[in-house]
Formats: C-alpha cells, structure tokens, sequence
C-alpha cells in the first residue's frame, strides 16, 4: 500500500460516527422501525415480581431514566406497553409529577425538567384484577418536550424502551409474624409509602429492600395505640408482644444490645448509621436466596441464637423500638440477599389473614382519635397488605 493511500485509510478509520446526521446522502433502506435518536436511556434495575391485595394484582417495580445529552428535556407523558401493545398504565400532569423522584436534586421547581446529564426515577405500579394472567414482559413510552424559552416552539420526541420481563417466581406464603388483632400494617403495600420509596445506595448499587416492608404497630380495644405516658414504651400497646418466625429457616444475622428509643424524643438513644438502623434484629434464611428481617426488637429478648435453625411460627424476639424508630413496632421484609440494607425487597404474601379494615390515616393514632372497627373480618388469603389495612392474626 503506498503511503498516501496508507493515510486515507487512518484518517477513514479514525473518523466518528457523527452524533445526529444532516448529510442530503440518502438513508440506507430497512425494513426496521427507524431509530428513536433522542439521547434517553432507560432501565429497569430489578423486574417486578406480581403480588396480590384485596383482589388485585400489582406489578411494582422502578424505571429509571437518564438524559444523556447537555439539553434538558421535559417529561410529559409516561406509558407502561404490555406485549401487545396495549396500555396497562400512564402517567401525565400531577400524577407524573407524583411517581417521579430526582435523587441527589431536591427541592426542583418541576421534577418533570431533566437537566441534561441528569436522572430520574419513575416509581410504577401497575395495577389489575388478580384473577388474569400478569403480562410476560413491560415496555414503556415516554414523551419529551425540550425545555425552550416561553412561547418558542418545540417539537415533541417520543422514547420506547426500558423493556423488562416480568418475574415469574412466586413469593412463598407466610406464616403470621405476630399473634391477635388489631395490627396497623403502616408503610405497607402503596406507591408513594416511606417504604416503597427508600432507595438506598449502599456498596456501589441503588436497591430498595423496603419496597414491600411492613412496620407493624398494634390498636388496643379502646381503639388508641397507647394510653399513659407516650416517653414510655411499656404505654405503647404494640411493645413487647411476642414476635414470630413467618418461615423456618437459619439464623444468619443477630444485633442485640442496641437501646431503645423515647418515642417523644427528636434524638435517638444512640446516633444511627447504616450499621444500626435496624436496631436490634434478625436475619433468617428461609432458603430459595430469600432472606426475612425482624427489626427494632426490644433489646435483651432475642430468643434465638446466630446460626441456629428455626421453625415457622416459633418464638423469636419481642417487639420494641431500637434503631431508626419513633415508636414501638416491628419492622418486617422480605430481601433477596441477607444485608438488610444492600438486597432488593420481596412480597410479604401471608397464607391468610383477617382484614379487619383501614385506617384513614396513621393521624388517628397520634391525635387520639383512635380507630374501630365497623365492619366483619374478610379472610385474605395468598396477599400482603396494602397501606393502613388493620390485619388479624390467630391467637395461637
């Protein structure tokens, strides 16, 4: 090869593919939908996993999504796709606005405003009667309109991607982690919960293993959660109630000793951190790479000991307020690894249980306002709660 021609071929081979084509030479003839060149990229870090409530199905799960260019983009409109095309769930205006996050960026005038190189997350929940079969796979579409000067024109884009299949594992049912009535299951199955909301980046990854948590807290029969002195924990009707193996399995992790909390105080008994959070806790392997964690038990009443296998229903703990918590309560969930914090949650799906109704708002239980039940108990069975549904469990 001469060496003029040695030099086109580096430079040929050197030269990048331009960002966006403006070139007149004609396109290249496909029988292939032509490329979507907005700069998006969409994920689904974790596929939903289908969970059953009050006789409906829910597909939970997170699509987060990226601006890759230096332009800001406005999102206007979020489509979920089954496989045939069809629109099981969209979000526009102040429902969008509702199910987007903007991790690292608070206080944004408009969440829906991607600056470029920015992120969001959009939190989804797709919801269906629970007696079909949940689509083998999601897509989404999403609208974009470039940020632009008021009043100057813009064109709208238009994004499909961000494929995920659906889970087709099963949650194993569970048995009751506490005994009686009147348990408030607050924090519980809901889009906008504190729970389902808890990304957490611990060892370099952003999961959510509260995405299906529980906080269990307990109403006595006059309806209050706790008479007397609230500083006291003895006051709260939840405390020290006997805490239940939902499953057999293996003791893998054990905090004890962390102190429990005044829950009129703003300062915790000791300073939290990502060690601690839970307070003391226990880690049970109940096989199939799933994991249960009982948090903020009373400190002193771990009944089991670290490696000692368990059996569903037996005696483990008492519940208490240790760790990250303003009052007596337990909290449960369901991971797919055993660091409380760095795994991805799980269903709680309980063989049964008996509905006895919902709270209107968890305010009842501060302002004294109290609840009762008005109507008959439903059985449930083969469903986690949702949010505030008051849930009972067998005596013995």
């Amino acid at each position: 090869m001469s060496a003029r021609a040695a030099i086109l071929v580096a430079a040929i081979l050197a030269s990048p593919l331009p960002a966006f084509a403006g070139s007149s030479v004609p396109a290249a003839e496909s029988s292939a939908a032509p490329l979507q060149a907005i700069p998006v990229d969409l994920r689904v870090p974790f596929a939903p996993v289908p969970v059953a409530a009050e006789g409906r199905r829910h597909l939970v799960y997170e699509l987060h999504l990226t601006n890759m260019a230096a332009a800001p983009l406005e999102l206007e409109r979020l489509e979920v796709l089954d496989p045939s095309g069809a629109v099981v769930a969209a979000y526009e205006g102040e429902a969008l606005k509702g199910v987007l996050a903007r991790p690292g960026t608070p206080g944004l005038p408009d969440v829906r405003a991607i600056g470029g190189g920015l992120s969001a997350v959009a939190f989804i929940d797709v919801i269906a009667p629970a007696t079909g079969a949940p689509p083998a796979a999601l897509t989404h579409r999403l609208m974009f309109r470039p940020v632009t000067p008021a009043n100057a024109p813009s064109a709208q884009s238009r994004v499909d991607g961000g494929r995920v299949v659906v889970s087709r594992e099963r949650p194993p049912l569970l048995g009751p982690p506490l005994r009686g009535g009147g348990w408030v299951a607050s924090h519980a199955l809901s889009n906008d919960s504190v729970h389902r909301r808890s990304l957490i980046t611990v060892e370099g990854a952003a999961r959510i293993s509260q995405r299906f948590a529980i906080d269990w807290t307990r109403i006595g029969p006059d309806g209050q959660v706790f008479r007397g002195d609230p500083a006291d924990n003895a006051h709260w009707t939840p405390w020290n109630a006997q805490v239940l193996a939902v499953a057999g399995g293996v003791v893998v992790e054990r905090a004890d000793g962390v102190p429990e909390n005044d829950p009129t105080a703003d300062a915790k008994a000791v300073p939290i951190t990502v060690d601690n959070a839970t307070g003391d806790h226990l880690v049970i392997d109940i096989g199939g790479g799933l994991y249960v964690t009982y948090a903020h038990l009373r400190p002193g009443s771990l009944r089991v000991a670290l490696g000692q296998k368990v059996r569903r229903g037996q005696v483990i703990a008492a519940l208490g307020n240790s760790g990250k918590s303003d009052a007596p309560h337990l909290h449960l969930q369901l991971t797919d690894g055993p660091a409380p914090l760095a795994s991805e949650g799980l269903p709680l799906v309980f063989e049964r249980f008996g509905l006895q109704g919902h709270l209107p708002s968890l305010k009842v239980l501060a302002d004294g306002t109290g609840w009762r039940a008005s109507e008959p108990v439903q059985e449930r069975r083969g469903e986690t709660p949702v949010l505030n549904a008051v849930a009972a469990f067998p005596e013995r």
